[in-house]
């Protein structure tokens, strides 16, 4: 573990502590401080963002480092538009789910600078890379807002209400990991002449894909009758997201072309 004695280990951990904060508020009885305290978060995400982009002279997008840097400025903004179009509270579990994506970026991946190699000096490398970064924050977010249709103690209500929310999440989380996967062939052919090289990433990434195609199946197939599959199958779902994001990039048991992630 290794502790950031610079301006954005600073903000990174100020962040936390603001995530932190307002988990602990909105799970008592002060909602409103915590509101407070998370938007508060989401401006130092957004801080120590543009920081890194202002570093390192180029889209905060390169490595694992950054991508959890962006995926952690992401939450807020998704967490408002959910109670506003779904009238779900998920500030509590994505104060908290920001608090998992930011640990890595502050404890354990280095902040060290590096240029931008030549293949990621791509048009496409922020559409990619962005369709990703919003994709796997969305899919995890709708793991979350099922987890209440495995209670035995949720009721009818509870049940029917974190099914359609997680699926609408679902759905626009899909999209954006089928885009992320469109737009990474057609970077392949334009960097490496093929649309499609066998990478163990663009492997994991094709797994994670049909994971999430076997749950809207599983969905049109079944409808609701068996929710606590359909919670299930996205928890998978992201344990997927989860391997492809972390294990597939810094293991040594894989080697290919996104081994600079």
């Amino acid at each position: 573990m290794m502790v950031k004695d610079t301006l954005q280990g600073g903000l990174i951990y100020l962040t936390l502590a603001l995530f932190l904060a307002a988990a602990v508020a909105l799970r008592g009885k002060l909602k409103p401080v915590g509101r407070n305290l998370w938007f508060l978060g989401f401006l130092a995400a957004v801080a120590s963002l543009v920081w890194r982009a202002v570093c390192t002279k180029h889209p905060p997008m390169q490595n694992l480092f950054e991508f959890f840097l962006c995926m952690a400025a992401f939450l807020w903004p998704l967490s408002w538009l959910s109670r506003r179009q779904t009238g779900v509270d998920t500030d509590f579990s994505d104060a908290l789910l920001g608090l998992l994506i930011l640990f890595p970026a502050g404890f354990v991946f280095s902040e060290e600078v590096r240029r931008l190699p030549p293949a990621l000096q791509s048009p496409l490398f922020i559409p990619h890379v962005g369709s990703y970064v919003a994709g796997y924050v969305m899919l995890a977010r709708a793991a979350l807002m099922a987890l209440p249709m495995l209670r035995t103690a949720s009721s009818e209500h509870q049940v029917r209400q974190a099914d359609a929310a997680s699926r609408q999440t679902a759905a626009l989380g899909f999209v954006l990991l089928t885009l992320g996967l469109l737009l990474g062939s057609l970077w392949g052919k334009v960097c490496w002449g093929h649309y499609w090289q066998w990478d163990p990433k663009e492997m994991w990434s094709l797994a994670t894909w049909f994971v999430y195609a076997g749950y809207f199946h599983y969905r049109l197939k079944n409808g609701v009758r068996h929710p606590k599959a359909l919670a299930v199958l996205l928890l998978v779902g992201l344990l997927f997201v989860v391997l492809t994001l972390t294990w597939i990039n810094v293991s040594r048991m894989f080697s290919g072309m996104h081994t600079y992630a």
